[in-house]
């Protein structure tokens, strides 16, 4: 009987070094898989800066392709002729080449419209992934107010992210030409996960570095600490305001109510 025991032990035992060992071939299970959800301003006053908009961009999705774990991304730019045109649909980032020639900044600015789409088609996929679907990222990058839509107002989309982000999801607001803090409140964003930026090759290339930053430790978190964190998205850094202005960040770490 006791041999019996002893065998039964060390196949268990033998069971879970197998066990370990698959688990160690997917290191950060619970970090690894991630929806990211862009939605950018393509009306006609990004045009001076698209260039700058479209190399930022790509380089955020090539840095993206060197962090840990499975992340899943759609893009999706807006305006007034078609307030949700999909370039990016769900791809795997290791797919994902340039968006250049794709980006030509034309008409208004249907922003909550294009929102409540892009709302639309994430909660789909959530949907249909499952029990247990990958943790949820949002980033709206405008540089113009609405002035466009026809079905969503602010008060709807408010409600709408508010709801969200009881269940999870992280929203991030990067907003030029405007007070992205008021805009962000407005429709849900809180002000740890809003950032301003100016309409300037620097500020612009400065706001995909910050980008690629947050959501590089963004995705490195448990699903617990990304939950916890969820209203701190930037860290108190926030690299396009700083680009406009070096003493920003120092200012706001100086007094917490500065936004």
């Amino acid at each position: 009987m006791a041999n019996q025991t002893d065998s039964d032990v060390n196949e268990l035992l033998a069971r879970i070094a197998k066990l370990e060992a698959l688990l160690a071939q997917r290191p950060h299970a619970d970090t690894s898989r991630a929806d990211i959800w862009f939605l950018l301003d393509r009306s006609g006053s990004m045009g001076a800066i698209a260039e700058y908009v479209v190399q930022s961009f790509d380089e955020f999705v090539a840095e993206q392709r060197n962090e840990a774990g499975e992340a899943l991304m759609t893009l999706v730019q807006f305006d007034g002729e078609d307030p949700q045109d999909v370039l990016i649909d769900a791809q795997p980032l290791a797919g994902i080449g340039s968006i250049a020639g794709r980006f030509a900044p034309r008409g208004m600015t249907p922003l909550y419209d294009a929102i409540g789409m892009l709302l639309d088609r994430a909660e789909a996929h959530v949907n249909q992934a499952g029990a247990d679907p990958a943790d949820q990222l949002v980033v709206i990058m405008t540089d113009g107010h609405e002035n466009a839509s026809r079905r969503w107002t602010a008060a709807a989309i408010f409600e709408r992210i508010a709801a969200l982000r009881a269940a999870g999801w992280t929203f991030v607001f990067l907003g030029a030409n405007q007070d992205s803090y008021a805009t962000g409140a407005s429709m849900g964003v809180v002000e740890g996960n809003t950032s301003n930026f100016t309409a300037s090759p620097e500020s612009v290339l400065a706001a995909g570095r910050g980008l690629t930053r947050a959501v590089s430790g963004w995705r490195a978190k448990p699903r617990a600490s990304r939950i916890a964190d969820a209203d701190d998205f930037w860290d108190g850094v926030k690299e396009a305001e700083a680009a406009a202005d070096p003493t920003a960040n120092e200012d706001r770490a100086a007094d917490p109510r500065l936004p």
